[in-house]
């Protein structure tokens, strides 16, 4: 057998696996902070960050927009490692989308360490939720983020991984230059005709390795309903190495994109819906 040919077999057991945060008991280790709850911890946060916190020197960021607005968005702690989001925008009251950059920070050592770098950061960055895609001891924590704003946007999915040898928090690689994976996006402006990438996505044990996988399927289609691409992918982990496989097979397409609509919103892509 290939090893895509235990996707078909294994699909329809897919939605009843036990994947995510509930995977393992050792993943309820991970928590987000609160600032009631968690006040001392949090505030230690809050002025190891203090130098993050300052407002931007307008004459030091140029051309970017300075952000005079930033506060501690979130804290995820996982033992003595944290994951530290910082959020932006150009003043308090300001209406256009929040900016998020983060941090790994050592709660035991007090050693920061940037995950995204200048003008890299996650526009409106939204937790998704926790999900284990292998035996690591702590479950990714997978967000969605635009391209952008007030633009045709694509839409992101990416995560952040623990990573156990340094027991730091790092964004997931899923190739040599990639950290997001395709969701959907705005129509945009092509070559014959303007499309947009329509698409569904789901989390599942889809090969059966008991850890959670990716499970996405794009319709690149124009405004005249035109369909130009339909493309069905899985992302997983094997061996600690990701795997993007591009699932061809008739029966697996089927199955899989049948899953795909359980539970799904109405889409162009599960006609009964």
């Amino acid at each position: 057998m290939g090893r895509t040919v235990l996707i078909a077999i294994l699909i329809l057991a897919a939605s009843h696996s036990s994947i995510g945060q509930n995977a393992h008991p050792s993943s309820t280790a991970f928590h987000w902070l609160l600032s009631s709850k968690d006040a001392t911890l949090f505030e230690r946060v809050k002025t190891a960050f203090a130098d993050e916190l300052k407002p931007d020197d307008p004459e030091k960021v140029k051309p970017v927009v300075a952000q005079e607005y930033k506060w501690i968005s979130r804290v995820g702690v996982f033992e003595t490692s944290a994951l530290v989001l910082i959020g932006e925008r150009e003043t308090r009251t300001s209406t256009y989308g929040n900016y998020f950059v983060a941090f790994n920070y050592d709660l035991k050592s007090g050693e920061k360490a940037s995950l995204t770098s200048f003008n890299k950061g996650f526009m409106e960055w939204k937790f998704k939720k926790l999900i284990r895609f292998d035996s690591s001891r702590a479950p990714d924590i997978v967000f969605t983020h635009p391209s952008c704003t007030e633009c045709e946007a694509d839409y992101l999915l990416s995560s952040f991984r623990l990573d156990s040898t340094e027991a730091k928090w790092k964004v997931r690689m899923w190739s040599e230059k990639s950290t997001e994976i395709l969701i959907g996006s705005d129509y945009s402006v092509g070559n014959e005709e303007d499309s947009k990438d329509d698409c569904l996505s789901k989390f599942a044990d889809f090969n059966g390795d008991g850890f959670g996988d990716l499970a996405v399927r794009c319709l690149a289609i124009t405004e005249q309903a035109k369909i130009l691409e339909d493309t069905t992918t899985i992302y997983t982990i094997q061996h600690g190495q990701p795997q993007v496989l591009t699932v061809k097979d008739r029966q697996q397409l089927a199955t899989i994109r049948d899953e795909l609509c359980v539970d799904a919103k109405k889409s162009k892509l599960c006609p009964s819906k």
